[in-house]
């Protein structure tokens, strides 16, 4: 029997078929896997969101670990610095230098010999034109400058760029420029690569260097030196003292002395004097420090934001103090583990001494001190005193602090290793079985939802039954509701 479906959908049957279509019958049908799935759902992000807290405070306490260990190292507190009075005299580097002043004095500083054809005995209109001597027939001949290649004028001739493009490619030790001396006159001017170092020319009798204004002589020459000299080659020098004493003058073929002050490196920038400064690296040992005290107040902030439960705060003194408990709606982790080890942790670091006797024992002696809330203050001034006067004592307060907690690299015992350092520490293995329930909750979510699709796919089934047997009792429905209205119609009329 066919189904006539827009009869079945005008009956109170068909109603309930628009009010229970395929996907809300799914829906009733998967409900409650639905719900497991969503259960489990939400456990994977609370195990996610606590292997994140355990994370953070893992790397919290093996940050601070580091930074201690660092500053526990002797050589931390053994740096030197180096400094010029006058950086427009000399600049310095340095590289375990040994402390001490000294005072230095630049006599002169390294250049490089600069010759010029200005009194050439022809004159070059444009440095593109070919050149011609003073008889006006085209520059031949050939030289060589520091008894490099031979540089030979062409047969058709050269100009003045060809040929400072020529004794640039030589590899004769020295650079060519064209200069324009005044308007409408070029000449060559010639400057070796080197301080400290003469420039020598040769060249034949047909003189290419003497018409230039190079050399003074048109005969055959063999190192000669230029006509015109426009600097002179010298050596830098620099002697001990605020004045310059040339008995006593040490002398470099560059601007850079490395054989003055032992481990330092002075570059002369021009005459005059300085003093050269070489003492602790206050700046640089300072900046361990600090790092010890940041890292430990991210350590304190992020145990107190994911571990710690409220806080207590009080206002007023004696028998007016009054206390208040404000909850923590940040807080991860319901362990108290973490707030214990960082209290431990504080009490051996605000009481551990280096025991040596001396005016620096304690954090406190180097202006290191804890707050209320557990974090650390520094004080700048109090620290960089210990630093320029004792940084030694400085170091044994550091070496002992490491020591009491066994912070070592080597060591996965002490307090903050076991907590922080392997698999085996407390955050490992924390962070281990988090990672495992995460792991069967991520499978049991797997099977529920094989489990879901399968119910989907049994509920469309069902549905697919169910309506059509509904439309059956509609039809039968509308064939009955037909035959009372017919019978009621004829007994009205009879």
């Amino acid at each position: 029997m066919s189904i006539n479906w827009s009869s079945v959908y005008n009956t109170p049957i068909g109603q309930i078929l628009g009010d229970l279509n395929p996907k809300t019958f799914a829906q009733l049908t998967t409900q409650e896997t639905n719900t497991q799935i969503s259960t489990l759902q939400n456990q994977v992000q609370q195990d996610s969101t606590e292997i994140s807290a355990w994370t953070t405070l893992q790397s919290d306490a093996q940050g601070f670990a580091s930074a201690l260990n660092a500053v526990a190292d002797a050589s931390t507190f053994v740096k030197t610095t180096a400094t010029s009075s006058d950086p427009s005299v000399a600049t310095v580097s340095y590289q375990n230098a040994q402390n001490g002043t000294y005072t230095i004095s630049v006599g002169s500083l390294a250049q490089s010999e600069i010759d010029t054809g200005t009194n050439a005995v022809m004159t070059v209109s444009s440095p593109t034109a070919t050149l011609t001597n003073s008889s006006g027939s085209t520059l031949q001949g050939s030289f060589s400058i520091n008894g490099g290649s031979t540089i030979t004028i062409p047969s058709p001739g050269e100009s003045l760029n060809g040929l400072a493009s020529q004794i640039n490619n030589s590899n004769s030790g020295v650079t060519a420029t064209v200069v324009e001396t005044k308007p409408n006159v070029w000449t060559l001017e010639i400057q070796a690569n080197q301080t400290d170092t003469p420039i020598t020319y040769t060249e034949g009798s047909s003189g290419p260097l003497y018409y230039l204004g190079i050399v003074s002589s048109s005969s055959a020459v063999t190192n000669a030196s230029a006509a015109d000299q426009l600097q002179a080659p010298s050596a830098a020098q620099v002697s001990f003292g605020s004045t310059f004493n040339a008995a006593n003058a040490i002398s470099s073929s560059s601007n850079t002395f490395s054989n003055l002050i032992p481990g330092v490196t002075l570059t002369a920038q021009s005459t005059g004097s300085t003093t050269i400064n070489v003492g602790p690296d206050v700046s640089s040992m300072k900046t361990s420090v600090q790092n010890v005290v940041s890292a430990w107040n991210q350590w304190v902030k992020d145990t107190q934001n994911l571990a710690e439960a409220g806080t207590v705060t009080s206002t007023g003194t004696g028998s007016s103090q009054v206390y208040s408990y404000q909850s923590n709606s940040n807080q991860v982790l319901a362990s108290g583990l973490p707030v214990s080890v960082l209290n431990q942790v504080e009490s051996i670091l605000a009481k551990t001494s280096d025991g040596s006797g001396t005016a620096y024992q304690t954090l406190g002696d180097l202006g290191i001190t804890f707050k209320a809330d557990g974090s650390m203050s520094l004080n700048s001034s109090t620290l960089t005193t210990a630093l320029s006067n004792h940084p030694h004592e400085v170091s044994q307060v550091f070496s002992a602090l490491a020591s009491a907690l066994q912070t070592s690299s080597t060591t996965t015992t002490g307090m903050i290793s076991g907590f922080s350092k392997g698999t085996n520490s407390t955050t490992g293995e924390q962070i281990a079985a988090l990672q495992q329930q995460e792991s069967q909750y991520k499978s049991q979510m797997t099977l529920l939802k094989q489990q879901m699709t399968a119910e989907e796919q049994n509920a469309v089934t069902q549905y697919g039954k169910w309506v059509s047997q509904l439309a059956k009792y509609s039809q039968q429905y509308s064939l009955y509701n037909a035959l009372f209205n017919t019978n009621n119609n004829n007994s009205n009329g009879g």
